[in-house]
């Protein structure tokens, strides 16, 4: 080999270092330019929602459906297991090659470095733009005047109705076929609100039977796939109203309140009387005032008072108390850090943007 060639052959190693850092740099940049001046709401809303994450979704929904079980989950677990295990086995090897023992640690402390701005490049861009997008309020005009109790009683006693007439028996219940109508009724609520279409996925994953619920979570949307699951310890009508709002999440919602709104709206409108009435039962109970609970429970028929004395044994079987409150501490903290003050307390806005929504007249709801 000439000189020139050797000196070719150790310069390519720098050069790719040289690119390497240059394009973490880059990655750090943009993540810094994101949470100190991001674009405003109207820029968000018309390049991002309706753009962007229609084509990520797009993108990400034929991949996950392919798979029944939960692609976030299983990259969850391979990577806490995985990545310690990768760095030991980096250190052993530089240990064995006669480095010191700062180079293995510090192999590790590299790729941190190098990982951390693509993870949350990745989240911005599939994800977490979304949540500076204009708020449902703005861009569907509603009419937030105060509601009035007697308002809300029209609503609820509305809701009731349909639960009476759509109740179905234990025997007669089709999760999947469920979940696939709120789906394909999410699909028109956004192409009519929005203008744009979206790709929503058919099904909703159900991971093992208290993942999440240990966590005092029903379910979840992976920012990092783009995937709605659901625990599987959940009986039917507790499963399909939650389905609805994580569906909503992959509809573009990334608040919690918007997520409700648009499952609401989409599980009434669905063409399966188990979407409608897990739907309507979980918007009455929501609209049910602190005093007025024993009154409420006892208008509702035996089988609904049933479903949800299960999904509250549900719950109580698999909640792990200490630690869902330590998570849901963080995950208060990191709402508020995604631009919604209220934090958690944003879950309770979902039913005030359904009633919002039901007096603009952008929900049908039987006479």
């Amino acid at each position: 080999m000439t000189d020139e060639a050797k000196a070719e052959a150790k310069s390519q190693p720098r050069k790719r270092t040289i690119v390497f850092w240059v394009v973490v740099a880059l990655l750090w940049g943009f993540c810094g330019w994101w949470f100190l001046a991001a674009p405003s709401q109207e820029t968000v809303e018309s390049l991002y929602s309706r753009g962007i994450y229609r084509l990520a979704v797009a993108c990400f929904t034929p991949v996950t459906q392919l798979f029944p079980f939960s692609l976030a989950l299983v990259i969850t677990i391979v990577a806490i297991l995985g990545i310690p295990l990768l760095w030991a086995l980096r250190w052993v090897q530089l240990r064995r090659q006669g480095n010191p023992h700062w180079r293995g640690l510090l192999w590790g402390v590299k790729w941190i470095v190098a990982g951390t701005p693509f993870l949350v490049a990745w989240f911005i861009v599939v994800w977490g733009a979304g949540y500076q997008r204009v708020p449902a309020e703005k861009r569907l005009h509603f009419d937030t005047s105060a509601i009035a109790p007697e308002e809300a009683a029209r609503l609820r006693g509305l809701l009731l109705d349909i639960i009476k007439r759509d109740i179905p028996p234990p025997e007669q219940r089709d999760v999947p076929r469920a979940v696939a109508a709120i789906s394909k009724a999410m699909a028109e609520v956004v192409f009519e609100w929005d203008g744009r279409a979206i790709a929503m996925p058919r099904t909703v994953k159900a991971t093992p039977k208290g993942v999440l619920l240990f966590n005092s979570t029903s379910g979840m949307c992976s920012p990092l796939t783009l995937e709605a699951q659901v625990d599987g310890a959940l009986p039917s009508a507790a499963f399909v109203s939650v389905s609805a709002h994580e569906l909503g999440h992959i509809a573009g919602c990334c608040s919690e309140d918007e997520a409700t709104l648009i499952g609401f709206v989409a599980g009434l409108r669905a063409e399966d009387p188990l979407a409608r009435y897990a739907c309507a039962l979980d918007a009455y109970m929501d609209l049910v005032p602190r005093d007025g609970r024993k009154e409420a429970m006892e208008a509702l028929p035996e089988l609904a008072r049933e479903d949800l004395k299960k999904a509250h044994e549900a719950h109580a079987r698999y909640r792990v108390q200490w630690f869902s409150k330590a998570s849901w501490k963080i995950y208060n903290r990191y709402l508020q850090a995604q631009g919604i003050k209220e934090g958690v307390q944003n879950y309770g806005r979902g039913i005030t943007l359904f009633t919002y929504a039901w007096r603009k007249g952008l929900t049908s709801l039987p006479k």
